[in-house]
């Protein structure tokens, strides 16, 4: 594990720490929504962009060529689903101060199709080469930790900014290839929650945006893709980031 993905898991740690802690030095079991020990479950629709940054060397006649997206980049789109665990505070001037963790599943991708196919170089001497007709890119889950601070619009609404770091799975398919990677970043968010009292006085809605950064998730050992100038090793990188609307119930212990 590089250093990068050692401070992105240790500041998770941080923030579930801190979830942990604040519940331990205050009064649980407050009315108002996000008061106390909470937890509960989201559905949405999230949208992405991936970035790619590939540096390919041809053996063949030992040229290097880059291939960058320097706007814009593929859009990611698809559902989530997961949910939230946290807990909050409200102060007498109605401030409200949070830490939560949450995780989501998702079936965001892009897949990008081409009539002409790219041989791939698997060493058997070009019998059994496979073709590539398709790449995509499918982004599995995401999970990260938050603080929150927010005020009381109401005794029984509350709005909510919220700030930390993710961890999102980012899985590739290339030809024969398919590999697993790891992509973290700042996560910031904005929430709108309100209690459903005729329901139970403990059950909450909430609705929230939320944007999350990958910063950059290397990909390595796609290698031995060819075309017609020989056999070509490769050194890529993906970037992106993701925006993600979600609407869900969470409940007060």
């Amino acid at each position: 594990m590089d250093l990068k993905k050692t401070k992105l898991m240790a500041a998770l740690g941080v923030m579930f720490a801190a979830t942990l802690f604040t519940g331990s030095f205050a009064q649980a079991g407050g009315t108002a929504p996000g008061e106390g020990y909470y937890a509960g479950l989201f559905m949405g629709h999230g949208t992405g962009v991936v970035q790619a940054d590939v540096n390919v060397l041809n053996a063949g006649n030992n040229t290097t060529a880059n291939f960058e997206t320097d706007r814009g980049g593929l859009g990611l789109s698809g559902i989530q689903g997961g949910g939230w665990g946290g807990y909050g505070i409200k102060t007498a001037d109605d401030i409200y101060f949070g830490a939560e963790v949450s995780f989501a599943g998702t079936d965001e991708k892009i897949e990008l199709t081409s009539t002409t196919g790219i041989q791939e170089d698997d060493n058997s001497g070009g019998e059994n080469d496979n073709v590539i007709t398709s790449i995509s890119a499918k982004r599995n889950w995401v999970a990260g930790g938050a603080v929150r601070v927010g005020y009381y619009l109401n005794k029984d609404t509350l709005f909510a900014l919220s700030g930390g770091v993710a961890v999102s799975q980012l899985e590739v398919d290339i030809g024969s290839s398919n590999e697993t990677y790891y992509g973290g970043g700042p996560q910031v968010g904005a929430s709108l929650e309100t209690n459903i009292s005729k329901i139970d006085p403990n059950l909450s809605l909430r609705m929230e945006f939320v944007y999350t950064d990958y910063l950059t998730a290397d990909i390595q050992g796609q290698d031995n893709v060819s075309a017609n100038n020989g056999t070509a090793n490769n050194d890529s990188e993906l970037t992106g980031h993701d925006t993600a609307g979600r609407i869900g119930l969470t409940y007060r212990f």
